[in-house]
């Protein structure tokens, strides 16, 4: 079958034209199939496609695209209001999930419910462990509040749990709120382990700079350049990173 899809890839570009760029626009498309054949399907339980819920609805699990970014946000920013913290606590824009998503930075399913378009989410990517190897974080699992009752964040977890399995992770994991009981009895009740001896910590960029001593990017950028002055393919990545 990957054959196939090959030998298709590059006769379909040599008759559209355009050269090397063509083609790798012919790759990626086989590369994503690739990638979503590589999912498990279990109808009804998890996996990219159509799904009946326990209320007789019809969901769709999918892959979300560039397309779907202000979809994404908006379902991000759903979490942020739920989470009662303010919608400003999302600074990303749809753009930025866009430019992230397309450089699978992270990846992300979304479900539809009937004829509502994606009405929850949950995104996700790779994380390594020094003891186990690779994993798959969670970062968001979330439903809009009027489309709960029908089992989407089951379908949505379990579908992450295929894909993280399929792709030989040693584990997965996500952090949630101490106060958040009714997730916390969802998780338990799909077989995660709660870790009370670990303590998240974190230092936002900020934090970062003032822990460096720095309070510009140019300041930073001179650091680097008298350090490191062969390094200007490294420094342009970093202050790409930084835009």
């Amino acid at each position: 079958w990957l054959r196939t899809q090959m030998k298709t890839a590059v006769t379909v570009a040599a008759a559209i034209g355009g050269g090397g760029s063509v083609l790798v626009l012919c790759l990626k498309f086989v590369r994503k199939r690739i990638f979503l054949k590589s999912i498990p399907y279990k109808a009804n339980e998890y996996g990219v496609g159509k799904h009946r819920t326990k209320k007789g609805a019809t969901a769709e699990i999918r892959l979300a695209t560039g397309a779907d970014a202000d979809q994404i946000l908006r379902l991000v920013q759903g979490l942020a209001l739920y989470e009662n913290e303010p919608i400003t606590t999302v600074e990303l824009t749809a753009a930025d999930f866009k430019r992230d998503l397309l450089a699978e930075k992270f990846y992300c399913f979304l479900v539809d419910l009937d004829d509502n378009i994606g009405v929850g989410i949950a995104l996700f990517y790779p994380t390594y462990s020094t003891w186990q190897g690779s994993c798959i974080y969670l970062e968001d699992l979330y439903v809009d509040e009027k489309s709960r009752k029908h089992g989407l964040g089951s379908l949505l977890i379990k579908s992450v749990a295929a894909f993280a399995y399929a792709r030989g992770a040693a584990r997965l994991h996500w952090n949630a709120l101490d106060w958040n009981t009714p997730a916390l009895d969802f998780y338990k009740s799909c077989g995660a382990t709660r870790l009370n001896e670990w303590v998240t910590l974190r230092m936002p960029r900020p934090q970062i700079a003032s822990f460096l001593g720095i309070s510009t990017i140019d300041e930073y950028s001179s650091v680097l350049q008298s350090n490191m002055p062969d390094a200007s393919p490294y420094l342009s990545a970093v202050l790409n990173f930084s835009n």
